[in-house]
Formats: C-alpha cells, structure tokens, sequence
C-alpha cells in the first residue's frame, strides 16, 4: 500500500460507508437535479474513486495526479460554462424527483434480484459495483435532460469505470492519461454548446421592446394649474329685439321692475 496523500484519503473512503457515500451522492445528483450539487457529486466521486485506486492497487502516482488534474480542469470548465450562462428552460428534467426517485429505485431493485455477476478482474466486487452503480447513474442523467451542462455532467459520471480500470488493467500504456485529456475535452465540446445556447424568446422581446419604450417616451406632461380665484361671472340681460313676440317682452319687463327698489 503505498502512503501518498491519494491514498490517506482512498483508505477511508475504501470502506463501507465511504463506499455508500460515494453511491449516495451519485444518486443524489440525480435525484435533486441542481447542476452545482450534482457537479460537485461528480467531482466527489472521481476523486474518491481515484483515491481507492491508489489506496488498492497501488498505481504511479504520476497516474493518480493526472486523473485529480483532469477531473478537476473539467469540472471547473463546466461550473464556469453554468455560472456565466445560468439556468436555461432545456436544464429542467423531464420529470420530477418522485419519478427519478423511483427510476434509481429500479434499477437498484433489479440489479439486486437479476445479480447478473459482472466482476472485473483484479477488483472487488464492491468496488465493481460503484463503478456500474456510478455508470448507470450517469446514463440516467443523460436520458432525462437535453442540457449540454447535464450531458456533460453525465458524461463525465459515465467515465467513472473507465477511469478506475484503465491504471488497473492496463497499467504503464498511458490509458489514463489519455482518459483524462478526453475528458476535459469533453467538458470543454459541453461548456461550448452551454454558452451557445440560445435564450428564451419571449423574455429578450419583452425585454427590448420594454427598454425602447423607456428610451423613446417623451418627458410626461406637466397638469394644469387650478387658478386659486374663479371670475366672477356677470347675469345675462335680457332685451326684447324687434322680432320677439309681445308676450316675451312683457315677462322682460315684469322680471326688471320685480328688480327696482320700491
């Protein structure tokens, strides 16, 4: 076993509930379906899985700080593709946590009842178990989202297996570098199709046509001033031209004389 800092941290997590921690938080990522937790998850498990390696099987530890540098060149590549583009309508999941809660279930369920023996060589069954489980997990996030920043979170789950194998199995062929510059490359094709993402329609209309007609209104007219003091309004006289009748005339003449003092 060999006592580097990658190995300190894989030999706790080697053990039972460092394994299940592992496989909680690549549920979890699914389950609570935010692209900051479930990039952290990821993150989480390609280092903790890594770690195992180094404590396990004891590869170079040239190899275990190659697969850390590329795990977290792209993890961040993908958290500041997110962070500048936000969250687009496409991240949304196609269904809600009860029905990805209950999809994981499945699938834990039937790989429990059909047991179908995969094993590796040179592994655990255990440790065969959390790379499938992770791997199943990514596929799970692939298939429910058409966001390029949860594909690519997806597929960077779905690397996992690939990842622990290769300094295993085919140990001094490079495998693992050449994993991890795939790898980043991935994340950068993802974070590129995320920024090239284009916005919601009817927001930037509503957007623009509000900021012209801020730019393009006049200044608001002032009201009218009420005059304190209304003018005094003089009475009508009333005169009887030549054409008024006589009747006419004479309700003039009554209504003056009502008028005059006595």
């Amino acid at each position: 076993m060999d006592f580097s800092p990658f190995a300190l941290l894989g030999g706790l997590l080697a053990t039972g509930p460092g394994v299940l921690l592992l496989a909680g938080l690549a549920a979890s990522s699914v389950i609570f379906w935010d692209w900051r937790w479930a990039l952290g998850s990821t993150l989480a498990i390609m280092l903790g899985v890594t770690s195992i390696q180094a404590a396990i099987h004891s590869p170079t530890m040239l190899v275990t700080a190659s697969q850390w540098l590329a795990a977290l060149v792209s993890a961040s590549i993908l958290a500041l593709a997110g962070h500048f583009r936000g969250l687009s309508p496409s991240a949304r999941a196609s269904s809600n946590w009860l029905v990805r809660l209950i999809a994981l279930a499945f699938i834990a369920s039937a790989w429990w009842v059909i047991d179908p023996g995969v094993s590796l060589p040179n592994f655990a069954q255990v440790e065969t178990d959390l790379l499938f489980w992770a791997g199943l997990c990514g596929l799970l996030m692939l298939g429910l989202s058409a966001s390029p920043l949860f594909a690519g979170i997806g597929l960077l789950l779905l690397t996992v297996p690939t990842l622990a194998m290769a300094p295993v199995l085919l140990p001094g062929s490079g495998l693992a570098i050449i994993l991890g510059i795939a790898q980043i490359l991935l994340a950068l094709a993802c974070a590129y199709l995320t920024l090239a993402e284009p916005l919601p329609a009817r927001p930037r209309r509503a957007h623009i046509a509000a900021a012209i007609q801020r730019a393009t209104a006049g200044p608001a007219p002032r009201p009218a001033r009420r005059p304190f003091f209304l003018p005094r309004q003089r009475p009508a006289t009333i005169q009887a031209g030549p054409g008024t009748s006589g009747e006419s005339s004479t309700v003039a003449e009554a209504t003056i004389a009502a008028k005059e003092p006595a």
